[in-house]
């Protein structure tokens, strides 16, 4: 059950990986927007933290020798798509850190597909972690970013969710395996009807 408080964490949701003409289009990502769409109107409205995270590339990064260059610093590409920008998102660059409390809606830029190649990252989820809410994870690639950040969670100690109607994989055989392994390993796989439902009745 979602029980307890929720922690939204919207991995990649740019327009690169979202949009067919994107960059790095992840196959079946459009198929995915309504309800990454539906889940950032349930945190806006219901007042759900979320930690959002950003590709923020430059042309030397070592991920680019692996992806052809996609969500390039400034360019619209590396923008939030639309079904998922919130007008009061705080955004810090790869080499900013935040001060004081924690905004309602976070963006973590990151050179690495690994949010927690970020330094300050670990300390970050801490603070979120500090009242053990379950951390619902939802966005793209499920076996890259979703993967590292799910990953990242789990060696954390925090409880973690991921939303399984509003993940896609870059490629798609793989998704099922993980999904597999995650559930042997606790995590809880959930539907994003669900996912609003327990919003709307914890709030």
């Amino acid at each position: 059950m979602l029980a307890g408080p929720l922690v939204f964490v919207d991995i990649d949701t740019q327009r690169d990986f979202l949009e067919e003409s994107g960059a790095l289009y992840v196959p079946g990502a459009r198929e995915i927007v309504a309800n990454l769409s539906r889940l950032t109107r349930l945190a806006v409205e219901q007042a759900i933290p979320i930690v959002a995270t950003a590709c923020c590339h430059t042309p030397d990064d070592a991920e680019l020798s692996r992806f052809p260059p996609h969500c390039m610093a400034g360019t619209e590409g590396q923008r939030r798509a639309e079904a998922t920008e919130c007008s009061d998102s705080i955004v810090l660059g790869p080499d900013e850190r935040i001060e004081g409390p924690l905004p309602r809606h976070l963006t973590l830029q990151k050179r690495a597909f690994d949010v927690f190649s970020r330094p300050d990252a670990s300390e970050l989820v801490a603070r979120y972690n500090e009242e053990k809410p379950l951390f619902v994870v939802f966005g793209v690639a499920t076996d890259y970013c979703v993967k590292a950040a799910v990953e990242g969670l789990l060696a954390r100690g925090c409880r973690v969710a991921l939303v399984v109607d509003a993940v896609r994989a870059i490629d798609p055989a793989a998704e099922a395996a993980l999904l597999d392994d995650w559930a042997r390993r606790g995590i809880l796989l959930v539907m994003t009807e669900i996912v609003c439902k327990a919003g709307e009745v914890s709030s």
